[in-house]
């Protein structure tokens, strides 16, 4: 349904979340979800004086008017509502213990009507206005089962909306409750379903009703991964693994992008596979690793340290096995997109011995996954000493924004529509380049002020502040959506491009500005320099529309959160934004619908440092495609075409979005190492992948010549050895793959 699908929690993935139960939780259940067994676990409820009820529905017929009705997606029975011709009013419901700290509500979910269009009075009660409408909620168990009180209802999970057009087909729905369950654990809630209609014949169905308990793990995009949680609607008829239904829905944010949504802890549905035939790929490691997230190598490709995300643990790897003692046990919190995140080694390693760390400390001082158990300036980067057999802190360097309270309302304005914390958005990436300095991605963390190209923030009247902790400006708390470049101590080199800048403004504001490289970025994955031209290059996820691939120069703005992608496009992504996946950008108090309509005025909006500049992306997608962990490739060893090449990963795997997802994507530069080459597709010559609308995006369409391997799950990070061949590091499969050329 177009407009239809609103997300009322945002955490991801853009956009990961691992389908495992978290120790000392209960996976929450839902009985009888596909009510093969009846209505046994559910309950019926119909407003007084009303026709029609929810009936169980088999075949392609419905149950009561015998209307042409698409079959059940699982299993041979499914719910659904209908009438004689009646109006009325319907309720089917369930209820559960909430239980788990990462949760999903999944289902699939079918409105037909014979009215084209659905009204949504804020009442379920059909004779009172008119009123066509289906929503499901999550409500207290001790409220009136038609009740629309704010009071009542805990979570809206979905509701129609005026001028809505229905679909043909069932879709499939995903959405992060995982608030919702931390917020509520042990109470008993209740899921209900209603549907309301005074304008027609409507019905509504309902099948494959469950929960899935997870855990976060980084994404993607709206989402999100969970936040990541994911609205999974589909587009046209529903078949299991085929894409159809609404041209609406949500992305995996916070909980739901930036994102990287996994919906199992185990291999991807789709085995590692190579699309080159001069290349081979295998596994490096297996066994042993838990979210592995980064490898840097000591010396020889058969010695690495692999970084963990959620157990802030560092796991040494001899010749292939993962040794019994972590060589460092950091107290992370990893919730959505936080944890232990990148690792970089000194370019002298390992006579000179420091290995610099970012990671996301928790207050408690112990590993979580809690929300809200980070400091303010809880995103760290710490250089170690490699001593040999450990690493033993040296000093820390950076101090960034981990505490996202966006859900708290700030004094002066109205309360805010975020629902609840997220942990998303803190990027990650850290490399040394060329230079010997030590540049650091960080992400929004949902921030919206002058480094997101809002210079008043995203309030219109006073105070004129980003958040309950201040901003716009970046002051500490603000220092987002940057790339940082640091003397390898964490203080700012003279030659930064905005250096004179900030010493001209002073103190801890002016401190910040002389460290900053690029700014007006989302969130990102991958970063590496490249081999030949000494250039840096970004992946950026999307929120929706429009990821990028990015080289990056000193002073550059990336436009964020006016516009992504090409300048020139500026009306698709707002469209795409403001109308296909349900108008939010995450951090609510900036709406797409007050982005330009033009490429003048958008540019106009921009907030420019002295020195500043925007340049359009080497490459972008129009839907997200979840580009994630990235590097060049240097040498022949791969083989001579393969020399200067830049790979990049997937934020999702195929088992969580199917289409394109756990790809793996290779890039060829021009002659001049300036731009993407894409003179092997015609398609590609306006520098976008002009993919398809898929209401989980990661379509594939335009990025075929660009594809090089499939089934390699949520890739955290790419690097290339001492050996040449690429290392891939899976998250979702928590294996490490091999490149190499093929015998």
């Amino acid at each position: 349904m177009a407009n239809s699908l609103r997300r009322f929690a945002v955490s991801i993935l853009a956009g990961v979340c691992l389908g495992q139960p978290l120790a000392g939780h209960a996976n929450p259940v839902i009985v009888n979800g596909g009510f093969e067994s009846a209505f046994n676990g559910w309950m019926l409820a119909e407003q007084a004086g009303g026709g029609g009820a929810f009936y169980l529905q088999s075949g392609t017929l419905s149950p009561v008017s015998g209307t042409a009705v698409p079959a059940p997606t699982e299993g041979g029975q499914a719910a659904m509502s209908d009438s004689n011709g009646n109006p009325g009013a319907q309720v089917l419901y369930q209820d559960f213990v909430a239980s788990g700290s990462f949760v999903l509500l999944q289902f699939d979910l079918l409105l037909q009507s014979l009215y084209a269009d659905l009204f949504s009075p804020d009442t379920l009660d059909f004779s009172t206005v008119i009123n066509q409408q289906a929503r499901v909620d999550i409500i207290s168990s001790t409220a009136d089962v038609f009740s629309v009180d704010a009071a009542d209802v805990l979570q809206s999970i979905y509701r129609t909306q005026p001028g809505d057009v229905l679909s043909a087909g069932y879709v499939a729905i995903s959405v992060d409750i995982s608030g919702l369950m931390a917020s509520h654990a042990g109470q008993t809630l209740r899921l209900r379903f209603a549907e309301t209609d005074n304008l027609g014949e409507f019905q509504m169905g309902i099948d494959n009703v469950r929960f899935n308990a997870t855990q976060v793990v980084p994404e993607p995009a709206t989402g999100w991964l969970v936040a990541a949680a994911l609205w999974g609607l589909l587009a046209g008829g529903r078949s299991r693994g085929r894409a159809q239904g609404f041209a609406g829905g949500r992305r995996c944010a916070a909980a739901l992008s930036a994102a990287f949504l996994a919906a199992t802890a185990q291999a991807d549905t789709t085995p590692a596979a190579l699309l080159d035939p001069s290349l081979q790929v295998s596994v490096a490691v297996n066994s042993g690793l838990s979210q592995p997230i980064g490898v840097v190598f000591l010396g020889s490709a058969q010695d690495y340290l692999v970084a963990e995300k959620a157990s802030g643990q560092i796991k040494r790897v001899i010749n292939g096995v993962v040794q019994a003692q972590p060589v460092l046990d950091l107290a992370v919190n990893s919730a959505s997109e936080r944890g232990l995140l990148s690792m970089a080694v000194a370019p002298g390693f390992p006579a000179d011995p420091f290995v610099y760390l970012y990671w996301t400390a928790s207050t408690s001082g112990t590993d979580s996954s809690a929300v809200s158990d980070v400091p303010l300036l809880g995103n760290r980067v710490d250089r170690f000493v490699w001593n040999g057999s450990s690493l033993v802190f040296d000093g820390n360097l950076l101090n960034l924004r981990a505490r996202q309270t966006d859900n708290v309302a700030v004094p002066g304005h109205d309360g805010t529509q975020n629902g609840t914390e997220n942990g998303n958005h803190n990027g990650g990436p850290m490399r040394i380049g060329p230079d010997g300095k030590l540049y650091v991605f960080m992400g929004d963390v949902g921030r919206r002020g002058w480094l997101q190209n809002l210079p008043n923030g995203p309030f219109l009247t006073a105070p004129l502040v980003d958040d309950t902790f201040g901003g716009p400006e970046p002051n500490n708390a603000h220092l987002s959506g940057v790339v940082l470049r640091v003397n390898i101590d964490g203080s700012a080199p003279a030659d930064n491009p905005f250096f004179a800048t900030g010493s001209a403004i002073g103190g801890e504001l002016g401190l910040n500005i002389q460290k900053i490289y690029s700014y007006g970025h989302r969130n990102g994955f991958g970063m590496d320099f490249d081999p030949a031209s000494g250039s840096l290059w970004l992946t950026e996820n999307a929120d929706d529309a429009y990821s990028e691939i990015n080289r990056l120069m000193p002073g550059l703005n990336g436009g964020w959160i006016q516009f992504a992608g090409p300048i020139s496009r500026v009306r698709d992504w707002r469209t795409i934004e403001a109308l296909q996946f349900g108008q939010a950008l995450q951090q609510r108090r900036y709406p797409p619908t007050r982005a330009a309509y033009t490429p003048a005025a958008a540019s106009g909006r921009l907030f420019m440092l002295p020195g500043a500049f925007f340049k359009d992306p080497e490459l972008s997608a129009r839907y997200e495609i979840g580009p994630s962990g990235a590097a060049f490739v240097a040498g022949d060893a791969l083989g001579p075409a393969n020399n200067g090449t830049f790979w990049f990963g997937s934020a999702r795997a195929f088992s969580q979005v199917g289409g394109n997802g756990g790809s793996l994507y290779r890039l060829r530069l021009t002659t001049d190492r300036l731009n993407v080459d894409t003179s092997a597709d015609p398609r590609l010559a306006d520098k976008v992948i002009d993919n398809l609308f898929r209401a989980q995006k990661f379509d594939g369409t335009e990025a075929e010549t660009l594809k090089v391997g499939s089934g390699f799950g949520t890739v955290t990070a790419i690097v290339q050895g001492p050996d040449g061949n690429l290392y891939v590091v899976s998250i979702t499969d928590n294996t490490i793959y091999r490149i190499s050329s093929a015998p």
